[in-house]
C-alpha cells in the first residue's frame, strides 16, 4: 500500500488583516478618527483591529470595500489566512507537548507495511499517525477508542489497545479499497462451500479466488501481517450495513489453523452482532463466549460435516490413526488432509506432537497477491 505525500506552502508568519489596514490609512494620509467616522465604528474598535487585538468581520469587510475600494475577498481571506495561522500554530504547540504518546503505537510496523512515511522527526509522525486514524489530536483519539464497545468488551485490548486498534485501523483502510456487492447472506453461504473447495491449493492460487468470492458476498477479506503485541490470527466486523471485513493475520504457521480461522470468523459475519468486533487472539482460544463457541462449531462443521466425522472415528477405534487413512478421509470430503490432522489434534485423538503433523503445510504468502 502507497503513501503518497502533499507537499503544502505552510508559511512561519502570516500578515495580520490589522497591519495590512494601517498600511493603507498610511498610505492615504487617512485619520483613524476619519475612517472609523465613514464605517461607523468606533475609534477603539479600529484601533484594536489596526493593532492586531481584533479580525475584521464580514460586514465590516464590506464597508471597506466601499468605502476604500479594495475587495471584500481580500480582507476576509486576510482574516482566514491568520485564523487558520494561528490555529496551526495552536496545534503544532500541542503536538509538541504530545510526542511521546507515538512511542504507543506500532510506527515500525505501519512504515513497513506503507501505511506511514518513513520519518525520523517525533512531531511529523505523530501528525501522519492522527491522519491514519483520521483523528485530530491525541486527546480525541484517547475520547474516541477507548468510549466504543470494541475496546471494553475485547480481552484483546487489555494486552495493547494501541497496537491492537492499530491493526485494525490498517485493515480497515485495506478493506476500503477492496469494492464488493452489497452483503448477502445467501451469496456469502454459498460461497462458503466453494472456499471450502480451496483448501487443496496453494496460497498463490486461492488468495485472489477466496478474495473475489467474499467480495460477491459483501465482504471484503483483508490479508495483513500481525503487528507488535497484538498477537492475532483474525478478527471481524462490519464496516457498514452492507459491507463487513475479515482480516487474517497470518500468524498461523499452518494450513489447518489458516482454514479454521476464515471459517471461524465467516460465523461470526454470519450470526453476531454487526455493532461488535470479533478477534481471535491467544486469550480467546481460553475464555470463550458463547459467540466464540458458536463461530468454532460452524468452523468444525462446515470443514467436516458431524455425521461424516463421526462414522470416521467409529472405523478407527481400534487401530491407531494412520497417513493413509487421513488421507483417504480428506479426499472422500475433498478438503486438505492437514484439516482432519487438526480436528483430531484439536479432539486429543492423536498428540499435537504426532507424526501426522507433516501433513500440514506452512501457510506461505506473496505480498504481491495480496491487496
Amino acid at each position: 500500500m502507497a503513501i503518497s505525500e502533499t507537499y503544502s506552502y505552510k508559511p512561519d508568519y502570516v500578515t495580520h488583516p490589522g497591519e495590512y489596514l494601517e498600511e493603507v490609512i498610511k498610505s492615504r494620509d487617512l485619520k483613524n478618527c476619519e475612517l472609523s467616522g465613514r464605517l461607523g465604528i468606533s475609534e477603539k474598535h479600529l484601533s484594536q483591529i489596526v493593532n492586531t487585538e481584533s479580525l475584521i468581520t464580514s460586514d465590516l469587510a464590506l464597508k471597506l470595500e466601499i468605502t476604500l475600494g479594495i475587495s471584500a475577498n481580500i480582507w476576509n481571506n486576510l482574516n482566514a489566512n491568520f485564523s487558520l495561522f494561528q490555529a496551526r500554530k495552536k496545534e503544532n504547540e500541542i503536538l509538541l507537548q504530545n510526542k511521546e504518546w507515538v512511542k504507543n503505537f506500532p510506527v515500525k510496523d505501519l512504515i513497513n507495511n506503507g501505511f506511514l512515511p518513513k520519518e525520523k522527526n517525533a512531531e511529523s509522525i505523530l501528525k501522519h499517525l492522527l491522519a491514519f486514524f483520521a483523528i485530530p489530536s491525541p486527546e480525541q483519539w484517547e475520547r474516541y477508542y477507548k468510549k466504543t464497545a470494541i475496546f471494553r468488551k475485547s480481552d484483546a485490548f487489555k494486552e495493547d489497545c494501541y497496537h491492537v486498534i492499530s491493526w485494525l485501523r490498517a485493515g480497515e483502510i485495506m478493506a476500503k479499497e477492496i469494492l464488493v456487492n452489497p452483503f448477502s447472506e445467501k451469496v456469502l453461504r454459498k460461497n462458503l462451500k466453494f472456499i471450502r473447495g480451496l483448501t487443496c491449493e496453494s496460497s498463490d492460487t486461492f488468495v485472489k479466488k477466496m478474495q473475489t468470492l467474499c467480495a460477491e458476498s459483501g465482504v471484503a477479506l483483508v490479508f495483513l501481517p500481525e503487528f507488535a503485541k497484538t498477537h492475532i490470527y483474525g478478527a471481524s466486523y462490519w464496516i457498514n450495513a452492507k459491507k463487513a471485513i475479515i482480516i487474517m493475520s497470518l500468524r498461523y504457521k499452518t494450513n489447518d489453523h489458516f482454514w479454521f480461522t476464515f471459517f471461524h470468523e465467516a460465523a461470526h459475519i454470519l450470526y453476531h452482532s454487526k455493532k461488535e468486533v470479533f478477534i481471535e487472539d491467544s486469550q480467546s482460544q481460553s475464555i470463550q463466549s458463547n459467540q466464540e463457541i458458536e463461530a468454532n462449531k460452524f468452523a468444525e462443521n462446515i470443514l467436516i460435516p458431524v455425521s461424516a466425522y463421526r462414522n470416521f472415528l467409529k472405523t478407527m477405534v481400534f487401530r491407531p490413526y494412520m497417513e493413509n487413512d487421513i488421507k483417504r478421509f480428506a479426499k472422500e470430503l475433498k478438503i486438505h488432509p492437514a484439516i482432519v490432522v487438526g480436528r483430531l489434534q484439536h479432539d486429543k485423538k492423536i498428540s499435537f506432537k504426532s507424526s501426522l503433523n507433516t501433513l500440514k503445510e506452512r501457510v506461505e504468502f506473496n505480498p504481491n497477491l495480496m491487496v
